[in-house]
């Protein structure tokens, strides 16, 4: 073989190994692989294998229900089936609230395409459709965090005529629902407009009401009682939200209806409340205020055997059927601005002296505790003189000697000084005996009413005077205390409660606008019988000759209690008035109260008057008595 043949040859081996002798030396053609190199990579490559054979394991066997019911959900879409609200009703059934349809369009935005440009579009398909501004839903369509899996509600009270072209390009459309829901309707609202306060009205959760009943059942879109009966009783009228459950392609569009879970209803409620007496209490109260040139005031009727609500009427009112719907801003800072504050409801929410008033329970806790006797006589000569203060009379040289019941027929300042704070060598009641008995008939608490927004009022102590105001209590502070002034505050249902105790015989009620029945439990008397009916007959004086005589003259008989409260230096007194009738069978309390209204035998006397006589008719009436 010749030398260049030998070298051809030479060469070809070269591609033949990697490493090949090459006349004796070695010829290295890349670095080598190392045992142990080649080792771990083995263990590292059979790691990541187990890994990846443990993580399909764990999503097909842990976790393979979980995704099962994500790609079902995927499939499938839930909407909502609105439950009927109940209807409210007077105690002789007349609807007081009731529900009209009404057509909405909700969008989730979890639901909606996940393309930009095709979410847009949808976007803005619906927002030409139903006369909106692409501008308002984009971001609401990007909202993010757990809103985008609820729905909201876009367009509310949508006329029949955009439902049906919404309804026309609802196919085409992926995270939209139009949704029949109702809207709530006050029939008589308008008319009687204190009826609102009573009723209250729905409207859109907010966001903190939202979080306060979220997971249970409650949709960021769906409505609430906001106040009244509607919040009180939310609960029952409310229901619950059903379920149509379909199957859809996946652009979100419906190909069949798989199952469905109807809704149920709210339940209907029946108030004590009767209307008819409720337009006459409206009435009264309004020809009161406008006598007494005032603005501001309440009336309660209450039956003092069970506790419910006849009729409360906080004036001045509005008409709830402006929020129903949602209320336009126009409307609503109308509302808010009234320095007449009609959105509040006076009844329960209002806080007042009570004047002479709380005497009928400062009488019954002085015989209780046996500071007095049904026969014990104080003499009034004008007021009383401690130290450089003197405490008056309403009446210049006084009433003269005077027992229980003349103290309470003529709201006799003197007595209720001395059985309360004392008086020289007389030993009275004390702060802290007439705060436990005004506690007992239910003062410084809620009366339990079914309504939201009741307040508490005040019954002032040694303790709270220290803390609140930095100086001690004194003994004038007890004397204002005993005539229902100073720093007592009260509502005006805690008055005609603390009425309906002393005409029922000594049971404390729990006054309610939900009827219940024509009876109720009593519980344990405050003070004995003797005691009770000693304060009866007086309030029975106080209409036969004593500063409630205007109602002498009625065909049944009255009981009742003037007040007259001074709560500030610069502005008239507050005018209260408190009664029962018929006397010896009570059937009803009716309490008044005219804010600046003056003295309360005056002008409170006259709408207490007016009330009780439309009663009295209407109950003949209803009886076949004529």
């Amino acid at each position: 073989m010749r030398r260049d043949d030998r070298a051809d040859v030479k060469h070809e081996v070269l591609f033949e190994d990697a490493l090949t002798p090459l006349k004796h030396r070695s010829l290295f053609l890349g670095r080598a692989l190392s045992g142990r190199r080649f080792f771990a990579a083995r263990v590292f490559l059979g790691m990541v294998l187990v890994v990846l054979i443990g993580r399909a394991g764990w999503m097909q066997v842990a976790r393979g229900a979980d995704f099962q019911q994500q790609s079902e959900n995927n499939r499938l879409r839930e909407a909502p089936l609105l439950p009927r609200r109940g209807i409210i009703r007077d105690r002789q059934g007349r609807i007081l609230a009731d529900n009209i349809p009404r057509f909405q369009v909700t969008m989730t935005p979890m639901e909606l395409p996940r393309d930009p440009a095709e979410m847009e579009s949808d976007v803005s398909l619906a927002a030409r459709v139903l006369g909106l501004s692409v501008n308002d839903l984009l971001p609401m369509a990007n909202a993010t965090g757990s809103s985008r899996d609820e729905a909201m509600i876009i367009a509310d009270q949508v006329s029949y005529r955009q439902a049906m072209d919404f309804a026309v390009a609802w196919p085409d459309l992926q995270g939209f629902s139009l949704e029949v829901a109702a809207r709530r309707r006050y029939p008589w609202s308008h008319e009687i407009q204190s009826l609102s306060h009573v009723l209250g009205y729905v409207g859109k959760l907010s966001p903190e009401e939202y979080q306060e009943v979220r997971g249970t059942g409650y949709r960021r879109a769906d409505e609430i009682g906001k106040s009244g009966v509607e919040r009180g009783h939310e609960e029952e009228l409310r229901g619950a939200l059903g379920a149509r459950t379909s199957e859809v392609d996946a652009h979100g569009r419906v190909k069949a209806l798989v199952g469905e879970r109807p809704a149920e209803d709210g339940t209907d409620l029946s108030l004590a409340l009767d209307l008819d007496l409720q337009r006459a209490a409206e009435q009264a109260l309004r020809k009161g205020l406008e006598s007494a040139n005032v603005d501001r005031g309440s009336a309660i009727a209450l039956d003092p055997r069970t506790g419910e609500v006849l009729a409360a009427v906080s004036w001045p009112a509005y008409d709830n059927n402006i929020f129903s719907g949602g209320v336009s801003s126009t409307a609503y800072a109308k509302l808010i601005n009234d320095d007449r504050n009609p959105l509040f409801p006076r009844v329960w929410a209002g806080t007042y002296p009570s004047g002479s008033t709380v005497k009928i329970v400062i009488a019954v806790a002085a015989l209780a505790e046996k500071v007095i006797s049904a026969n014990t006589s104080i003499m009034s000569v004008g007021g009383i003189q401690i130290g450089g203060s003197f405490f008056p009379d309403w009446k210049a040289g006084g009433h003269g000697p005077t027992n229980v019941r003349s103290a309470i027929a003529w709201s006799v300042n003197t007595f209720f000084y001395t059985v309360g704070g004392g008086y020289e060598s007389f030993v009275g009641l004390g702060v802290d005996r007439l705060g436990e008995w005004m506690r007992k008939f239910g003062l410084g608490s809620e009366t339990g009413l079914d309504l939201p927004g009741e307040r508490e009022g005040l019954v002032p102590t040694r303790e709270w005077k220290e803390k609140t105001k930095g100086e001690r209590w004194f003994v004038g502070d007890t004397y204002n205390l005993s005539i229902g002034q100073g720093d007592l505050l009260v509502t005006p249902v805690q008055v005609a409660a603390y009425t309906a105790a002393i005409a029922n015989g000594g049971y404390r009620i729990e006054p309610h606008f939900a009827r219940t029945g024509t009876s109720t439990e009593m519980g344990e008397r405050l003070a004995d019988a003797s005691i009770i009916n000693t304060v009866r007959q007086g309030m029975r004086d106080n209409i036969t000759y004593g500063s409630g005589r205007a109602l002498s003259t009625m065909p049944f008989p009255v009981a009742g209690k003037t007040g007259t409260a001074q709560w500030h230096s610069e502005k008239d007194y507050h005018a209260w008035f408190t009664s029962f009738a018929p006397y010896e069978n009570p059937e009803i309390v009716v309490t008044v109260l005219l804010e600046e209204g003056g003295e309360g035998s005056a002008v409170s006397v006259p709408v207490a008057r007016d009330i009780l006589q439309a009663w009295w008719d209407l109950r003949k009436a209803r009886q076949g008595i004529f």
